[in-house]
């Protein structure tokens, strides 16, 4: 069997599955949870998945529960303190908000009124981190990037307020971050999807008639810099929340652990295959793994990756297994050719290369 026919049965095999979801969501748009509870009060560290989560099978159908609603005009303000209760409307249900009393705080000068923030969608203060500081870009462009070279003192490390030595970037009128190279990204196939960096700082230019070199101020460390670390040019975020949506035709596959973990599990942070011009941030995929193929002959056996070439040779008839779902993830941040994910749900651990479909 030819390898364009393996990967063709496999996407039937997943596709398959994906319809049974399809009819399933058709079927019951809102599936309540058996064990959802009729009021909820908000906590400080929820999220708006978190509270999804206790509610429906599919967490991101809660807009959904407020759409016939309109005490709840946005969910994004749902605060701290705010209790909702589930209620039923023609047989339809229903999430009603019942906000608690803002707390007053009295001083001699003022009365000042305590307004907690709005719960997100995921938990950002966990993410952060990787949406601020993580990134992936192409090979070609990283190599072209200025980078430092050193500083009067001759130390190996630069911290804010040192002046460094660089290549001078080709426009000079923008400030520039530092950013260090993890590894080279890869996919299933092998082919290269580009480098994973780090952001270790920022710096400013100064004034300089050093030709082809660039005097550079620190003016912010996550970390030590070194000699070889690129400078990039500082890229505005978009810092609004999330809209979650079901992914419908997209299909992919978990390339890592972004902290090069070997194992994966619920609550980490993966890369996957999938870039911009395919997902956008907030959309849920579902993750699926399929087990070894199974030669049926006088002998039963399983075939085995590092030896394909010589299963084939195997007398008997080759059995693909079905691809069964395993978890689910939500993705936060896209690039041209990957995106982050984070892991929202998984029944098992996970070892990349596991597939991503229809949650």
């Amino acid at each position: 069997m030819t390898m364009i026919k393996k990967i063709s049965m496999l996407s039937l095999i997943i596709f398959g599955v994906f319809l049974l979801s399809v009819k399933s969501a058709l079927a019951d748009i809102i599936n309540i949870r058996t064990d959802a509870p009729q009021t909820y009060v908000v906590k400080k560290d929820d999220t708006l998945w978190d509270i999804s989560n206790l509610f429906l099978d599919q967490p991101w159908l809660w807009p959904e529960l407020w759409r016939n609603n309109t005490q709840i005009e946005n969910p994004h303000l749902i605060y701290p303190g705010d209790v909702l209760r589930l209620r039923y409307v023609d047989g339809q249900p229903v999430m009603e908000l019942a906000r608690d009393k803002k707390s007053i705080s009295l001083s001699p000068e003022s009365v000042t009124k305590v307004k907690p923030s709005p719960i997100g969608v995921l938990p950002w203060k966990v993410l952060g981190p990787y949406f601020k500081n993580d990134s992936i870009i192409d090979v070609e462009e990283y190599k072209v990037l200025p980078k430092l070279l050193g500083d009067s003192e001759g130390t190996t490390t630069f911290v804010k307020r040192d002046f460094v030595l660089s290549h001078k970037p080709v426009d000079t009128s923008q400030n520039y971050e530092i950013i260090r190279k993890l590894k080279l990204l890869k996919n299933h196939e092998g082919n290269v999807i580009g480098y994973q960096v780090k952001n270790v700082g920022e710096v400013e230019l100064m004034d300089s008639n050093a030709g082809k070199q660039q005097i550079v101020r620190v003016v912010h460390s996550n970390r030590e810099a070194r000699p070889g670390d690129k400078l990039r040019p500082v890229t505005s975020m978009d810092g609004s929340d999330l809209v979650l949506k079901a992914a419908t035709t997209q299909m992919g596959r978990i390339i890592a652990n972004i902290e090069e973990r070997s194992l994966i599990s619920k609550r980490d942070v993966v890369v996957i295959d999938l870039g911009s011009a395919e997902v956008d941030p907030g959309m849920v995929l579902g993750i699926y793994a399929q087990g070894p193929a199974i030669h049926d002959g006088e002998k039963l056996r399983y075939e085995h990756k590092k030896s394909a070439m010589k299963e084939l040779l195997i007398p008997g008839e080759r059995i693909e297994q079905p691809a069964f779902k395993i978890g689910e993830l939500v993705v936060f941040k896209t690039f041209d050719n990957a995106s982050y994910a984070w892991v929202t749900k998984a029944s098992k651990h996970m070892k990349g290369g596991e597939f991503l479909g229809q949650p």
